[in-house]
């Protein structure tokens, strides 16, 4: 039986992504559970392009106050070692 890894955990500190934001993860890994500071959860995955440059596919969510962000991918832009955790700095949104 192929048993599935557990999703690792995102922190956003603030309801939304941006260019420049560094989110906080509890380790590497495919896919992710990401939590906003708002309460709202969404989904979010790794993708690699040809080259095996990095990307974050994140799941469309609405914020805590309503306002509903649809699903992009972002560049991940640098990847550094955080203690027990890592540090994801984005890029600008691919789509």
């Amino acid at each position: 039986m192929n048993e599935r890894a557990e999703p690792g955990r995102i922190v956003v500190e603030g309801s939304h992504l941006f260019p420049g934001v560094v989110v906080h993860a509890d380790r590497l890994a495919d896919e992710f559970d990401v939590v906003f500071s708002d309460g709202v959860r969404t989904e979010a995955a790794i993708l690699r392009d040809d080259n095996g440059s990095p990307a974050l596919d994140v799941v469309g969510y609405a914020t805590a106050a309503g306002t509903v962000l649809p699903a992009r991918v972002w560049p991940i832009k640098s990847i550094e070692d955080a203690g027990s955790e890592v540090n994801i700095e984005l890029g600008a949104f691919l789509r």
